[in-house]
């Protein structure tokens, strides 16, 4: 039987809301973006005329005629709206980072469960082609095990920018907007870490946020490193992964987020054409200990994949495309590496929820 479809209300029509989520809901069947809360009601509808505008989070809330709502306000506001809206009797799903301490979304995790509602945190780059690609790799085991991996997200911005993701306050920063995606990666793709090293800085002048990171990540006979820096200009290499037996490395972004800033719609059969396609490149050890290179294809993901997911979630019971616990291992995750960098020590990673 079919199940009617999710009457979503979008809070905050920014970037995250315009790009990562609105396209989404209006291009799948399951969804219907029925209310958006933004104070650029014309932007909304020139391209969702049918969608109804408020400028009050609560009122959206309130709503009766809302199943889901998603919020990607700035992230102190994510708690204090997602505990509102699963007491309104409403599902959830948070923009990372979800919230800004793990006392918050332990929280939301004991009041969703309490009110039988989901609650999710938006992961896309789970679904990203480079991330999805290097998942199978590992479990065919061509290249043997994973030894050492590397996993970044450079930039070239040398200056700070004057948006509310840089100024100071709990979860602002760069480690906090770009930490959540490196990490979340790793934890899904490996696991719990034995311990974790982190160093967090400021380097850009003028700056009052974290603009700069790296951590490390300690598992048994694996070392993960994952960072992030605002002066790379190069080509950004995105994963270089070393197994026993030969290595991977990949060059640039998936393509989805370019094509859908540049206004393709996910539900074009040529989307996403309209970004540069990304490099990747295998290594092969032969027996006598020569490599063999080749190019590798490592086409685009499908973040339709998590919204999909996130409907079955809702309408039939199915696990939600991030858990509760996953939720909750990241934010620990994330505070614990901010502790590693104050102490300037490694610290053992042990989260009792994990």
């Amino acid at each position: 039987m079919a199940h009617p479809a999710i009457r979503t209300g979008i809070i905050g029509y920014g970037l995250s809301g315009r790009v990562f989520h609105a396209p989404f809901i209006q291009g799948l069947p399951e969804f219907e973006l029925s209310a958006v809360c933004s104070r650029q009601p014309d932007a909304v509808l020139e391209r969702y005329p049918e969608t109804h505008v408020v400028a009050d989070a609560g009122q959206l809330i309130a709503s009766p005629e809302l199943d889901l709502i998603i919020i990607t306000a700035p992230n102190a506001l994510h708690f204090p709206l997602a505990k509102a809206a699963l007491e309104a009797g409403k599902d959830v799903l948070l923009e990372k980072p979800s919230v800004t301490s793990l006392e918050e979304i332990e929280s939301l995790t004991r009041l969703a469960e309490k009110r039988g509602r989901l609650m999710t945190v938006y992961q896309n780059r789970r679904f990203d082609g480079d991330f999805l690609h290097l998942k199978a790799m590992m479990a065919s085991g061509e290249l043997g095990k994973l030894r050492h991996l590397t996993s970044r997200f450079d930039r070239f911005r040398p200056e700070p920018q004057n948006r509310w993701r840089e100024q100071p306050g709990p979860a602002s920063g760069i480690f906090w907007d770009l930490g959540p995606h490196l990490l979340d990666q790793a934890l899904h793709l490996l696991g719990s870490p034995e311990s974790l090293q982190a160093t967090l800085r400021t380097l850009r002048p003028g700056g009052t946020t974290h603009d700069w990171f790296e951590v490390m990540l300690y598992y048994p006979g694996l070392l993960v490193t994952l960072g992030s820096t605002p002066f790379e200009a190069g080509p950004m290499q995105r994963f270089n992964a070393r197994f026993e037996r030969g290595s991977w490395q990949c060059w640039g972004l998936d393509p989805q987020e370019e094509a859908l800033r540049a206004g393709q719609m996910p539900w074009l059969p040529e989307y996403p054409d309209a970004a540069q396609p990304q490099s990747a490149h295998r290594y092969r050890a032969t027996e006598d200990g020569a490599l063999t290179g080749q190019p590798d294809d490592c086409s685009a993901g499908h973040y339709q994949g998590y919204f999909s997911t996130l409907a079955s979630a809702i309408q039939n019971g199915t696990a939600p495309p991030v858990s509760p616990e996953d939720a909750c291992a990241l934010i620990y995750t994330l505070e614990l590496a901010e502790q590693s960098s104050a102490l300037g020590k490694r610290l053992d990673w042990h989260y009792p929820g994990a």
